[in-house]
Formats: structure tokens, sequence, C-alpha cells
């Protein structure tokens, strides 16, 4: 039944959302005097994007996804001056919606998903704090990174990882150490409403060309004989997390194809036989997309050839909601480059 609702909820998703947007302008009239027509699109948006994920919770059978996106959204709001009773009132106004177009007994089904976010709504949103920690060996030159790229100075950013290079810093511990935290750092400015998109944007571009100038430095490492085949699940934009970490793997001596981001499952099965891949990696930074990454491993199950292939998975979805990685049939999870490692060394080598 729950995969049945989930899919009849996104393809009626425009309409419901449209009906969502009405009533909460209808029993709250003095939103049109503060927002007026703006606010009523923005507020139909926000309805779609609860709508998506309440979708991909009820295909993986998983209220955690719901409750934690829901809990996410509060905080991200409330950066931008939105109160949280705005989110309570709108879950209200979704649930009634929902319960009268499937009817009582149907939306039943939706009850634990609309509990436990009201559960997370009592949370206190805590400081998410910072990514550059005391314990981080360049703590100083990733905090310096990240300020060059916030100020759109590419080249000083540049600069000071090719100083770093000719010191001796490993490549591994730049990747690690200002790469990947300061990735970190900038999508919580994001949420936090300190910086915008397109600030987000251009870290991310400038941080893939300075890492293009390293390759290679990356490309000479002598290999062990394992192949790696990357990418991001298709439908996914993000890349960066699972370019740095196919970087890191060959680094560490694997044979790795990176197949970027977006990847149709077709174009990467046929990827899998001709690199006869030991392990196959897989990104997921939207929770709306971990239903994908569940086919196509399914798929890849499906069909003899891969007997052997070992699926690891990594991103946002895994990392906050426990055992996820499971439900989609991975055989190991990393929350981090170095545990990718780790768990793939010891995925492959049994």
């Amino acid at each position: 039944m729950q995969e049945k609702i989930d899919r009849i909820i996104l393809q009626n998703k425009l309409g419901l959302a449209e009906k969502i947007t009405e009533l909460h302008f209808q029993k709250n009239p003095d939103l049109d005097k503060k927002y007026g027509d703006a606010g009523r699109d923005r507020c139909q948006e926000d309805a779609c994007y609860h709508l998506e994920f309440l979708a991909e919770a009820l295909a993986m059978d998983h209220p955690e996804i719901y409750g934690n996106y829901i809990l996410w959204a509060a905080g991200m709001l409330e950066a931008r001056k939105i109160s949280r009773y705005d989110l309570e009132v709108n879950l209200i106004y979704i649930e009634r919606v929902l319960q009268e177009f499937f009817g009582k007994r149907e939306a039943a089904a939706l009850q634990p998903y609309f509990a436990l976010a009201r559960q997370k709504l009592n949370l206190k949103v805590t400081d998410p704090g910072s990514f550059f920690r005391d314990e981080n060996p360049l703590k100083k030159e990733a905090e310096q990174y990240l300020q060059y790229l916030l100020n759109a100075d590419r080249q000083a950013a540049a600069r000071l990882i090719n100083k770093l290079v000719d010191q001796g810093k490993s490549v591994k511990d730049i990747y690690l150490h200002i790469f990947q935290v300061t990735q970190y750092e900038v999508g919580l400015l994001w949420q936090c409403n300190h910086i915008s998109v397109a600030h987000e944007h251009y870290c991310t571009a400038a941080t893939q060309l300075i890492m293009a100038g390293l390759y290679p430095k990356i490309f000479s490492s002598p290999k062990i004989g394992k192949r790696m085949v990357a990418c991001s699940i298709a439908g996914e934009l993000h890349e960066m997390g699972i370019r740095m970490l196919a970087d890191i793997f060959e680094m560490e001596g694997w044979d790795t194809f990176y197949l970027g981001a977006n990847m149709p499952h077709v174009q990467l099965l046929e990827a899998l036989n001709t690199y006869r891949a030991d392990l196959l990696a897989i990104s997921v930074t939207l929770p709306t997309h971990v239903s994908h990454a569940g086919r196509l491993i399914q798929k890849i199950r499906c069909s003899r050839e891969f007997g052997k292939l070992k699926i690891l998975v990594g991103g946002y979805p895994f990392k906050i909601n426990a055992g996820l990685w499971k439900k989609v049939g991975a055989d190991g999870f990393a929350e981090n480059a170095d545990g990718a490692v780790l768990t793939a060394k010891r995925l492959v080598d049994g």
C-alpha cells in the first residue's frame, strides 16, 4: 500500500500542493497581506518539497527520512526569519488534504510519518557550530582557503594549495583537511543563510578547478590491482563528494573510473561490465533520490555477471538516517572518504 501511496502523491503533487496552499492562506488571511502572490508561490513550492520527501520516506518505508527532513527544514526556515509555527501549521494542512484525497482508511498509513515529523519539530535546533575543528591539522589553512573563495579570489586559493604542496603536504591531506572540510562548511553556511546559492556554486566550481591542477600527482600512485567505478545516482546533479572520493581511492592505488553525476542505470551497468569493477561507489546527496539507488542496486543484484561486485553508498541521507544503507541493499556505507577506503578494503578483500 505504501508503494502505491507514494506514487500517487508524486503523480498528483502539483494539484495537492495547490490545495495545501489554498487551505493555508484561507485559514490565515493575513498571509495574503503580508506576502501576496509571491508568498503563495513560495508556499506552494515548499508544499511540493514536503510531499516529495514524504513520498520518498513512504517508498523506503523509513519515517526517519521525513522526520529528519522536517527538522532540517525548520532550521533552514528559521535562519530565514520564517517561524517554525508556519511549518507546524503547514503539516496540519498537508495531512488534512491527503486525508481528504485518499480517505481516512488509506491515509492511516501516513500517521507514523506525520507523528515523527511533529516529534522532530519539538526538538530544539542546536547551533551546528563549524566543521573547522581544532583537531584538523590544516585548520588554519582551510579557513584561509574558504575565505579566499568567499571573496571570489580563486587565484589566491589556488596559490595557497600549490604552496602547501611545495612545502611537502600530501595531496590526500589537502583533500581531507581542506577540500572536504570547506565543502561541508559551505553547505552549512548556505543552510544558515550566511551565503547565497551563487556563493555555494562558485566555491564548488573553484575547488573542482583547483583539484584538476593536482591530478598529475594523484594519478602517479602505484597500483594495487583493484578497480572501482564511482558515480552519482541518476537524477543527482551533485558530484563534488563522489569526485573527491574517486581521487582519494586513486591515491590509495585503486584504478578508478569516475562517471560523474546523473548516471543512467543502463549505461552504468555497461560501464561496470567494461571496467570489470571490484567495487561500485554510489553517491546520493538528496534524500529524495535514495529510492533510485535502491532500484539500481536491485538491478545489479539480479544480474549474475555482477555476483562478486561490492557496493558502497555514501552521502547526506545515509549519514542522518541510521541503517538506510541496508534498506537500499548496499554492502556498506561510509561517512567520509577515509572511512570509505577502509570499508572498501574490508569488503573487497573479504
